[in-house]
């Protein structure tokens, strides 16, 4: 198959392991467009037959800031509906993969990139990167799929997390969850291409359906009607005057 032509996204191949490196801007932020890429990039991998298992990290020292409120800002209100249907469709594009897929943390991973993070089989953070779930702090709320997704990783310390809104170092990650293991950024590439091969070597069928099990209580949690109603108030939350205005002072250069 034609490997896909990202723009927002660089993507490589290593042995049998695509890897998919997020390069949109400085901080690596989450707009429609990279997102999409990543959907795409699963796509890609599920269909192509010289890749077992994939990779996703980011490049430069940041992994993802989270989405890119500078485009929430840019569009009208109806952008924000695209954005979130957008965020939804990677993170379960990559949380339902059948294929192996390891996340090389490379650098701070926050909201909305460490809601990226927690879709992985195996999560790896450098010793030197920070990672949590801040919505809170800038006043947005959590769409279901991230609180499922959250409770997925770290149980009951998922309420935490949410309350806390605070940024953890690699040790601490480790602790409650958010990673597996912790290493120098100058290991992380090849440790998680190392992982990502590891967990190939299993039989795909066998782990397929280990993962659809293992899985099975999230996507059953996000596709009620309840969870639905829940999803329209966010989006409501997120749209509001109220809302975009914290956003904007938040944008603000600080005196």
């Amino acid at each position: 198959m034609d490997h896909p032509s990202f723009t927002r996204t660089t993507m490589t191949l290593e042995g049998r392991t695509a890897v998919l490196a997020l390069a949109s801007d400085k901080v690596n932020a989450l707009d429609v467009g990279v997102l999409r890429e990543i959907s795409a990039f699963v796509e890609f991998c599920e269909q192509a037959p010289e890749v077992a298992a994939l990779v996703v990290t980011g490049e430069g020292p940041l992994f993802s800031a989270g989405l890119n409120v500078t485009e929430v800002l840019a569009h009208d209100v109806d952008y924000t509906e695209v954005l979130l249907g957008a965020l939804g469709d990677a993170l379960l594009a990559l949380f339902g993969s059948p294929l192996p897929t390891v996340v090389a943390v490379n650098g701070s991973a926050i909201a909305g990139g460490c809601l990226l993070a927690c879709v992985f089989d195996t999560r790896l953070i450098a010793e030197d990167a920070r990672i949590g779930v801040t919505e809170l702090t800038v006043g947005v709320a959590f769409p279901v799929l991230a609180l499922e997704l959250l409770r997925h990783v770290c149980g009951s310390g998922a309420e935490s997390l949410v309350f806390g809104a605070a940024l953890l170092d690699a040790e601490a990650a480790c602790r409650v969850g958010l990673a597996h293991r912790s290493l120098p950024g100058s290991e992380l590439r090849s440790a998680a291409i190392a992982e990502a091969e590891r967990l190939a070597s299993f039989d795909p069928r066998a782990y397929a359906l280990a993962k659809a099990c293992t899985r099975r209580s999230v996507l059953s949690a996000v596709d009620t009607e309840d969870s639905r109603a829940i999803d329209t108030r966010v989006l409501a939350q997120w749209q509001d005057d109220t809302t975009r205005a914290g956003l904007g002072r938040l944008l603000k250069p600080k005196r």
